[in-house]
């Protein structure tokens, strides 16, 4: 069996891994939990910068070394210490987050001193609400009100080749969107509940870049622990 843990930044992805990736993943002996990084005493999720990143993802691929650590975090609002988004700006959505990912991957094995293998950053263009714009249908269907406001959910999808690409201004990202419907759109109990009914077949039909961040997690080989170096004494 693989073991990955999935690196959030919020009680939303820490949701969906569970209720929506993880027992997908299961069924292809991937075992899969999430865990958020601390922000301060007593939180987690929200608020990341590149220093607090490096050392919690350092601290877990340090733990054990036959695990894989993956990241589920948004590039709407990535914090410019992340080496990469401001040079990015002017790329493709997918392009920008792939750029800033090998920049992550580069940084944490540096500082990790790990397999480079063992560490599979991700970054969703252009956050996690992007996924669900996959079928308007479906995740109309969280709240029976929402139906009768789809119009403007669908337009916005219909402007764009994919989900991702739906832009990620203050006003316009996928969750500011979402946040006019009525009843109001919350992330954590209507994200992962929507994701479920969208599917993850769906998703990845729509999604680029999920699905080649999903497809390489069913790809991992097992990782063996390293044995320890034992003296022998003559």
């Amino acid at each position: 069996m693989i073991e990955l843990i999935v690196v959030g930044e919020g009680q939303t992805e820490e949701t969906f891994v569970r209720d929506v990736l993880a027992p997908a993943l299961a069924a292809n002996d991937i075992f899969a939990t999430s865990r958020l990084i601390n922000t301060s005493k007593g939180q987690s999720g929200g608020g990341l910068n590149l220093a607090r990143v490096t050392k919690f993802l350092c601290h877990t691929l340090r733990e054990r070394e036959d695990t894989y650590i993956t990241t589920l975090i948004d590039l709407y609002g990535l914090d410019t210490s992340f080496r990469g988004v401001v040079e990015s700006r002017r790329l493709a959505p997918a392009a920008r987050s792939t750029q800033i990912e090998t920049l992550l991957h580069d940084d944490i094995i540096a500082a990790a001193q790990c397999r480079p293998d063992r560490f599979i950053p991700y970054v969703q263009p252009h956050e996690f609400e992007s996924l669900l714009f996959s079928d308007i249908v479906r995740l109309c269907e969280s709240e029976p009100e929402w139906a009768d406001q789809s119009a403007p959910l669908i337009a916005a999808r219909a402007a764009v080749d994919d989900p991702e690409w739906i832009n990620d201004s203050p006003q316009t990202a996928p969750s500011k969107r979402l946040e006019h419907l009525r009843p109001r759109y919350r992330k954590v109990r209507h994200g992962p509940v929507a994701a479920a009914r969208i599917g993850l077949d769906r998703i990845r039909e729509q999604c680029p870049h999920f699905r080649q961040w999903y497809d390489r997690i069913l790809t991992l080989p097992t990782l063996a622990a390293a044995r320890p170096n034992i003296e022998i004494l003559s």
